[in-house]
């Protein structure tokens, strides 16, 4: 039984090197495979906090009426009326962006339990073949 636990376990440390080559393109170079699960483990705690960001905010209550009332702000009046009219529609891109976000929010939010997911088990395995270098506060061992 304990033979079938350290297999899972080798292979979960397989999937997570060959996941932090994909992730990490620092990964590549030659270091150790602490230092590649470290990338890893730093990476997806990004995502992580950028899925939850992206999942708490309500980008679709105030981002049109905040457009419209800075707008004329936004661009100097010395500019030209190209450019004005250019800047505007940028700023009704990214509106239309943040009006969408929502539409998305459940896959946002299933990403991010199952990002959430990855990293619990990515602790895991960092604990088991990396117990020294592994307290949840600490900062990344050096490589």
């Amino acid at each position: 039984m304990k033979e079938n636990h350290d297999i899972i376990h080798e292979e979960l440390k397989k999937f997570f090197l060959n996941e932090a080559l994909t992730l990490c393109p620092s990964a590549l170079i030659d270091i150790p495979e602490r230092g590649k699960l470290w990338m890893l483990h730093i990476h997806l705690k990004r995502i992580n906090k950028l899925m939850s960001t992206l999942h708490n905010q309500d980008f679709s209550g105030y981002m049109t009426e905040m457009q419209e009332a800075l707008s004329y702000y936004l661009v100097p009046n010395n500019e030209t009326k190209k450019k004005k009219l250019r800047q505007n529609e940028h700023s009704t891109d990214f509106n239309q962006f943040a009006i969408r976000l929502p539409q998305l929010s459940d896959t946002i939010e299933h990403y991010y339990l199952y990002i959430n997911h990855r990293l619990k088990i990515l602790e895991r395995v960092i604990k088991l073949y990396f117990p020294e270098n592994f307290k949840k506060t600490q900062l990344p061992p050096k490589i």
